[in-house]
């Protein structure tokens, strides 16, 4: 009996097993990758710059989870979380959604708790970065479905959110560009 080859038999049998074990779990990973892609969604939350003279967008990866109208709940809880980066959140805490829906003309009807208006710090510009992020959240993940936006409290319609911008009528998204230049 030659215990060199059984030796050599053998780790050559192990590295084969290694490689299965290796493969298969390169296999499994990306499906599992997949699977991950195909239940998220990426989407642009915008955000006032720190500075207050801008609005970017700041990139998450949201659960593809249920109706529109649930997607929709999910993009207005992550603009509520605020930034993850340096940007200015635009919602104020402690807001919540009561309920959202989209009409057949394209407008979202989002209804936000009484703790947008009394927890907001006031002032027009606050007050326009609320409405143009959640416009513009909305529109710019959803382009097919949403195309404007009302804006609800605690089931009413309101007529501002802190005594600045009108609310009483769907709001289209802002132009960013445009706006900021046409200011300058």
């Amino acid at each position: 009996m030659n215990f060199g080859n059984i030796k050599s038999q053998k780790s050559k049998f192990i590295m084969l097993f290694l490689c299965i074990v290796v493969i298969t779990a390169i296999v499994i990973g990306s499906m599992l990758a997949q699977d991950s892609d195909e239940n998220s969604i990426n989407v642009k939350l915008f955000f006032l710059s720190p500075d207050g003279n801008s609005y970017i967008s700041e990139d998450r990866s949201i659960s593809k989870y249920g109706t529109i109208n649930d997607q929709i709940k999910i993009v207005l809880l992550e603009l509520i979380k605020g930034p993850t980066t340096n940007l200015s959140p635009t919602i104020p805490q402690g807001t919540d959604i009561r309920e959202v829906f989209v009409d057949a003309k394209h407008c979202a009807y989002v209804d936000f708790s009484r703790a947008i208006t009394k927890n907001h710090i006031g002032g027009s510009t606050m007050e326009l970065a609320t409405v143009a992020s959640i416009v513009n959240s909305l529109t710019a993940n959803f382009p097919k479905d949403i195309q404007k936006v009302r804006i609800l409290i605690d089931g009413r319609e309101a007529q501002t959110i802190a005594g600045h911008i009108d609310i009483t009528k769907p709001i289209y998204p802002f132009n960013f560009q445009r706006q900021f230049y046409n200011d300058l």
